[in-house]
């Protein structure tokens, strides 16, 4: 009887141990860095093609700058508040978003998938508010304690304003950039 016991035990103990996920450790300390809670500041270039209809104002292309300061909650959840400036064919858009990432478990390559939504303002025309949404998937790769670099395409679709919808493919550059 104490035979049974003492290897069911042993088998329940290795069991155990060889169950745990082996990508819970860090290869490197800034990887262990890169997956602790707090600030982070997330600086994206972005360049846009327009889809179907492009003959409309702010249609064609757009390209710009923006930055989200934000929180990152767990090893996978990143969310902040977002501006930004947006240089369309025939105008100016300045857009206000809250941004939201879910990281995969990784280790250097870590991909992504994001989600932004917000108002665009035309400070020439504030009576064209528009709305959007751009999901985006991407790449990050992390490479220094606090830096991070990151690669994003997705759909951006604007609504509001003069002829209404119009639709992108946008591509992302970015700096993430974590607090202490």
């Amino acid at each position: 009887m104490k035979t049974n016991l003492t290897l069911l035990l042993l088998i329940i103990f290795i069991g155990t141990a060889a169950g745990q996920p082996n990508d819970k450790v860090a290869s490197t300390p800034k990887l262990n860095y890169d997956w602790q809670p707090g600030f982070v500041s997330i600086t994206e270039l972005t360049g846009a093609f327009g889809l179907s209809q492009t003959s409309d104002e702010l249609s064609r292309y757009y390209y710009g700058i923006t930055t989200v300061a934000g929180y990152q909650f767990t090893r996978n959840i990143k969310a902040g508040l977002g501006v930004g400036v947006h240089r369309h064919n025939g105008g100016i858009l300045y857009p206000l978003y809250l941004d939201m990432r879910y990281s995969f478990s990784a280790q250097e390559i870590v991909p992504f998938f994001a989600g932004t939504g917000g108002i665009m303002l035309d400070f020439n025309k504030l009576d064209y508010a528009r709305v959007f949404i751009n999901p985006s998937a991407g790449v990050r790769y992390i490479a220094a304690d606090r830096l991070s670099i990151s690669f994003a395409t997705g759909l951006m679709v604007i609504t509001g304003g003069p002829n209404a919808r119009k639709s992108f493919v946008n591509f992302k550059l970015g700096f993430e950039f974590k607090g202490k």
